[in-house]
């Protein structure tokens, strides 16, 4: 698929908890459709977090599975993936956004779990 961008809003379909386990399973999928292209995009937002005030219907594991996924699948390809840590409207009892820095924190660990330190 060269000198062209693929784009998925897989999300977008979507929006209830009780969807989640669906939405763990489809993504495997998702992911794989991207074995033809030279790089994966992947925009690791925080606001589908149960807690978000403007989304919220993944908990915190299952957030960690939706990047597990993610990384685990590209690793398996071979595909290089650049992601972002996005979104996330969070806050704690003093007004910090200290829960949002807590997903993307973990979707760090998750990256380095699937991919390693780099140290042996």
């Amino acid at each position: 698929m060269r000198g062209q961008v693929r784009h998925v809003t897989f999300g977008e379909h979507y929006r209830d908890a009780s969807q989640a386990t669906e939405f763990l399973l489809a993504l495997w999928d998702v992911v794989d459709e991207f074995r033809d292209c030279d790089v994966l995009l992947y925009q690791a937002g925080a606001d589908p977090h149960i807690e978000d005030p403007l989304g919220g219907w993944l908990t915190t594991a299952q957030m960690r599975e939706r990047d597990r996924v993610v990384f685990t699948v590209c690793q398996e390809m071979a595909l290089p993936v650049a992601w972002n840590l996005a979104g996330g409207y969070q806050r704690d009892a003093q007004g910090s956004i200290r829960p949002v820095l807590e997903i993307h924190d973990n979707t760090m660990a998750v990256c380095v779990q699937v991919y390693g330190d780099g140290e042996d």
